[in-house]
């Protein structure tokens, strides 16, 4: 079984942590090192990474990937466990891909202030900023996003908060997390969960590595 990866994709970052939490063995190769575009290209016409390879199996689409190794590899369970916590954990899951990873992407061509065009960045913190109330309604009030143990939902909320308290910052929004209390004390309990710890640090070495830091 093979992923196609890369440091700094969310995306990749979440099967990524699902792989660490539930042990399994998958051969990661890194984008641009290991593979190149035409390999990805080559392996789904939808030309973006994640991918799975396991044997003639060809699977693109993080949420995807996700399903396909809960099931191939069910225990440890990354499902919450009642019918209600996994309705709020795919609820969160799709909060984070549609209306705040969504959001922030425009913004990623505007970080430098002799590039930006304000208007675009004004428009793209406003919905980033809906996009955080309504995780702030719905994500839960312990040490993991639902329930009391690591689901599919932390994987997809714990790449997307660093990419927001990372590069927040550079639009003037010092702290990013203050106006979510909720969201604030999650990002803080979550990064000291060892296979989150994993992710955020590959994530980070993917920034300096981009940086030349």
């Amino acid at each position: 079984m093979q992923l196609y990866t890369a440091k700094l994709s969310p995306f990749a970052a979440r099967c990524r942590m699902q792989i660490y939490a539930k042990d399994i063995i998958v051969d990661l190769l890194e984008y641009p090192t290991e593979i190149s575009k035409e390999d990805i290209a080559t392996a789904s016409p939808l030309a973006k990474i994640p991918v799975l390879l396991d044997q003639d199996q060809v699977i693109p689409e993080s949420d995807t990937i996700c399903a396909y190794l809960e099931e191939c590899f069910p225990e440890p369970s990354l499902l919450a466990e009642t019918v209600a916590e996994r309705a709020r954990m795919r609820l969160l899951c799709r909060i984070a891909d549609l209306y705040i990873m969504a959001s922030l992407t425009p913004l990623f061509a505007h970080l430098s202030r002799k590039h930006r065009d304000q208007n675009v960045v004004d428009d793209g913190l406003e919905r980033l900023r809906a996009g955080m109330t309504s995780l702030e309604h719905f994500i839960g009030d312990g040490t993991f996003a639902v329930g009391n143990r690591l689901s599919l939902a932390d994987c997809s909320l714990v790449p997307i908060l660093l990419f927001v308290v990372t590069y927040l910052p550079y639009f003037g929004i010092d702290e990013p997390l203050a106006a979510y209390p909720k969201i604030a004390a999650y990002w803080n309990s979550i990064q000291l969960n060892p296979h989150a710890a994993i992710v955020i640090e590959e994530i980070r070495a993917g920034i300096r590595e981009k940086s030349g830091k």
